[in-house]
C-alpha cells in the first residue's frame, strides 16, 4: 500500500458512505483527513474512528452548495495543518423524479451539490495546491456520468455527474505542467447512505442483469484506487476517468 504520511487530505461528504470509506483508507495510509459534511455529529462519528485507528482527523461542519463554508473549512485546515495535499470531491445526492415533473428547485438544488460544489471545492483547494506545487485531486463521479439509465428517473443526477467527468478532463489539461492532477472515479452500485440496503435490494435484480460480476461493489473495494490516486507515485496519472464498477461499463 502507498504511503501518505504528511499529507493531508480533504473528504468532502466524509459524514458517511463511501466518504467515511475514503476517509479511513486514506487515514490508514497515513494521512492526516479533514472531513466536510453538513452534519457534525456524523462527521464527529468518523473522526473517533480515525482517531481510534491512532490517525488525526478533523471534523468541519461544511455545506458544499455555500462557498464562505468552503472558505471556511480551508482556512480552518491551513490553520490547523499548514497545507492541503488531497481532495476528494465524494460529497453529492439526487432526486428520483422523471423528467417531464421535475422541478426547477430540484434541478437547480441538485446541480448545486454534484456539480457546482465539486468545482468550488476543486477551484478553493486548488488555489492551496498551486502554490504548494503539488496536489491530488480525485473526483467522485459515477458509472452514471459516463451513461443515462432507463430504470431510474435521475436524469438531474446523471447530468451532474456527465458535468463532473469533464470539469476533471479539463482540469487535469489545465493544471498538468502545475504538479496537480486531476482524476475521477466512477463507482458502480454500492450500498451507502444515498443507496440504503432497501434501495439496494430493489434494484438487485437489475445490478446482477446489468453488472458481469452480477452483484454490487462491498465495502473496502474503492480503498486501494483512491489511495492509488491520491499517492505521490501516481504523478503521471492525470484525466483518468476510472470505473469500478463490476464490469458495467465493460458491455
Amino acid at each position: 500500500m502507498f504511503d501518505l504520511k504528511g499529507n493531508v487530505a480533504v473528504v468532502t461528504g466524509g459524514g458517511g458512505g463511501l466518504g467515511r470509506q475514503f476517509a479511513l483508507a486514506l487515514a490508514k495510509a497515513g494521512a492526516k483527513v479533514a472531513l466536510l459534511a453538513r452534519r457534525q455529529a456524523k462527521l464527529d462519528a468518523v473522526k473517533e474512528e480515525i482517531e481510534a485507528l491512532g490517525g488525526e482527523a478533523l471534523a468541519i461542519s461544511t455545506d458544499v452548495t455555500e462557498v464562505k463554508t468552503i472558505i471556511a473549512a480551508r482556512d480552518k485546515i491551513l490553520e490547523q495543518w499548514g497545507r492541503v495535499d488531497i481532495l476528494v470531491n465524494n460529497a453529492g445526492g439526487g432526486v428520483n423524479v422523471p423528467i417531464e415533473e421535475l422541478s426547477e428547485e430540484d434541478w437547480a438544488a441538485n446541480r448545486a451539490l454534484d456539480f457546482d460544489g465539486v468545482f468550488y471545492c476543486m477551484k478553493y483547494f486548488g488555489q492551496v495546491m498551486l502554490k504548494q506545487g503539488y496536489g491530488r485531486i480525485i473526483n467522485i463521479a459515477s458509472i452514471l456520468g459516463k451513461g443515462g439509465l432507463k430504470e431510474m428517473p435521475i436524469i438531474a443526477y446523471t447530468s451532474a455527474k456527465g458535468g463532473v467527468v469533464n470539469m476533471t478532463r479539463h482540469a487535469a489539461a489545465e493544471w498538468a505542467t502545475k504538479g496537480i492532477t486531476v482524476n475521477a472515479i466512477c463507482p458502480g452500485f454500492f450500498a451507502s447512505e444515498a443507496n440504503s440496503e432497501e434501495a439496494m435490494e430493489i434494484m438487485a435484480d437489475m445490478i446482477k442483469t446489468r453488472t458481469p460480476m452480477e452483484r454490487p461493489g462491498k465495502e473496502g473495494e474503492l480503498d486501494s484506487t483512491v489511495v492509488y490516486l491520491a499517492a505521490p507515485e501516481s504523478s503521471y496519472v492525470t484525466g483518468v476517468i476510472l470505473p469500478v464498477d463490476g464490469g458495467w461499463t465493460c458491455i
